[in-house]
């Protein structure tokens, strides 16, 4: 029997990522960028370092049958300000700006995807999943 909850999940989480990428640009070639006959001298390039970004969750579950469960974020790492995505299977994506931390209340069981990027647009992604007690 084919589990239609665990697929319904990946074509979330599928989306949700594509979305992100599309949105910071990472899909997009430049209009004018050319691909043919294209050479990179690795021994002259210059060092690109990357900003990291890493993020805690604590979470409630939802007592049975009532949207009462709650996420907490606390971004640790990074640079502020900060844009967070959560996707659910349970409500539509909802975008928010914070400097540091963030309390999501009235969340129903199901999983959740929550993606942080900072301002040098380093993002890191994780999930948590609600269960009803």
């Amino acid at each position: 029997m084919v589990n239609m909850y665990a697929i319904r999940k990946q074509f979330f989480i599928a989306i949700g990522l594509f979305s992100f990428f599309s949105l910071f640009g990472f899909l997009n070639a430049p209009a004018n960028a050319s691909f043919e006959n294209t050479s990179v001298d690795v021994h002259n390039a210059p060092s690109i370092i990357a900003g990291s970004i890493d993020f805690d969750i604590k979470s409630r579950n939802p007592l049975s049958n009532l949207n009462n469960g709650t996420i907490e974020l606390k971004v640790i790492e990074g640079k502020a300000p900060y844009k967070i995505l959560v996707y659910s299977t349970t409500m539509p994506l909802k975008e928010y700006q914070v400097s540091q931390d963030l309390l999501l209340t009235n969340l129903a069981a199901g999983d959740y995807m929550i993606v942080v990027s900072g301002r040098d647009n380093a993002y890191r992604s994780k999930t948590i999943t609600l269960s009803q007690e």
